[in-house]
């Protein structure tokens, strides 16, 4: 009788046991983000093989290895494949597990052949390209989804915020694992927040992605939850609880630093690179035009900055979008006299632009070749520039539609961002 009391009183045990472990599982699958490439791949039974091993792959490590960083390739034939996943530091095993099955899932909804993609979730990220691009940081087209409850006490939960998510963005490149997690009391409130960097970048490459991600998530305020995302870093706050406090870490001694002098000159140096590759190509049109009677510089000015008026982000995005369908001169002026100028030329000249802001670093050309083709007749058809990723987002801040805790499930009414990346 007692053996079987003992009996019954273990499996009560074991079943609820259970069923708490069920309840308390949370794999955060909320999608946020996704998106396809519009290139597909030449093979595709050598493309889909390489992409079964990577992500099969990536199934093992995750699963068998308990790891929440994990990069794989094959490169068999004609069409390889470079995929990363990567899971938020807080999911257990199984969270991370249960995660990635929903995005290798989700990310095979592609168009058959598509040889590029990503998917984004509240827990974690997977992305596949036919290039390496594990170094890859911050690109054009990140972007930040927002809470629609605004946090009582605007003001006293903005600054709050703003101080947390700059101490996180200073932090975070400094921790090993790229990871930190914050639980901050506000005015008889909470403040969560977690910053992150895929382990393959560099610590300057992490702070940057980071930098980006802090500009951007600052338009979620006075909102009470968001989430900022690019090619190589996630960074989200909000008033409920989304991870356990036994997950927060001290992060006051990574925020000592030295001047600001030194994080001006790594991010002026990004935007300078680019900035000069543009003034070159500026002078290189320049001086060609004004070998011709009737060429005047101010077509230079007009050439590169008339059809927005400035060189940012929102531009270059555009510029790529009209490329992919050969309208790329539609950048020129459309005051300017179109005999004041070469079209094919001008064509040239932007494809050769795009092609020193392409996403891969090893893909970009050299100086020296950058002046090979500016003198060269002909654009080489094989340097075809390739659109960086991400870079058809949404720009504006998006805003969540619910404000309840995540669930398994892959659907959601989250308002998610479609974006279109390409690969070569």
């Amino acid at each position: 009788m007692r053996r079987q009391q003992l009996n019954l009183l273990i499996t009560t045990l074991i079943t609820l046991f259970y069923s708490w472990s069920l309840t308390q599982a949370d794999p955060q699958t909320r999608l946020i983000n996704k998106g396809c490439s519009t290139y597909n791949a030449t093979n595709l039974s050598n493309f889909y093989q390489n992409l079964n091993t990577t992500l099969l792959d990536l199934k093992s490590q995750v699963g068998n290895e308990n790891k929440h960083f994990a990069t794989a390739q094959s490169a068999k034939g004609a069409n390889p494949v470079y995929a990363l996943f990567q899971c938020r530091n807080y999911l257990s095993n199984s969270d991370c597990s249960a995660c990635f099955a929903v995005a290798a899932a989700q990310i095979r909804n592609c168009s058959a052949g598509s040889n590029g993609a990503r998917v984004i979730y509240d827990g974690c990220f997977l992305r596949y390209e036919s290039n390496g691009f594990f170094d890859q940081t911050t690109l054009p087209g990140n972007s930040v989804l927002c809470g629609t409850k605004t946090a009582n006490g605007a003001t006293t939960f903005n600054a709050a915020a703003q101080q947390i998510l700059l101490d996180l963005q200073t932090a975070t490149p400094k921790i090993h694992g790229f990871f930190a997690a914050t639980k901050t009391q506000v005015a008889g409130n909470a403040i969560y927040a977690i910053a992150q960097c895929a382990e393959t970048v560099t610590e300057s490459g992490c702070l940057d992605c980071l930098t980006v991600g802090f500009t951007n998530i600052q338009g979620c305020f006075p909102n009470t939850d968001g989430e900022a995302f690019d090619a190589g870093c996630f960074m989200r706050y909000s008033e409920k609880s989304f991870f356990a406090d036994n997950q927060t870490i001290d992060i006051t001694p990574f925020l000592k630093q030295g001047s600001s002098s030194k994080k001006g000159a790594i991010i002026g140096g990004v935007v300078g690179g680019v900035v000069l590759v543009l003034i070159l190509l500026a002078l290189f049109v320049w001086f060609r035009l004004k070998k011709k009677p009737k060429r005047h510089p101010r077509a230079v000015k007009k050439l590169i900055l008339g059809h927005s008026g400035k060189m940012d982000e929102q531009f270059e995005s555009e510029a790529w979008k009209l490329y992919e369908v050969d309208r790329h001169l539609e950048l020129v002026d459309k005051t300017l006299n179109p005999s004041d100028y070469d079209a094919e030329e001008v064509k040239k000249i932007i494809a050769i632009a795009l092609l020193c802001t392409q996403a891969t670093a090893s893909t970009r050309p050299t100086m020296s070749e950058i002046v090979v083709l500016l003198k060269s007749k002909n654009f080489v058809e094989h340097m075809r520039p390739t659109m960086p990723v991400f870079v058809n987002s949404n720009l504006r801040p998006q805003s969540r539609t619910d404000t309840s805790t995540s669930t398994a499930s892959s659907t959601s009414n989250a308002t998610v961002s479609t974006s279109i990346l390409s690969a070569r």
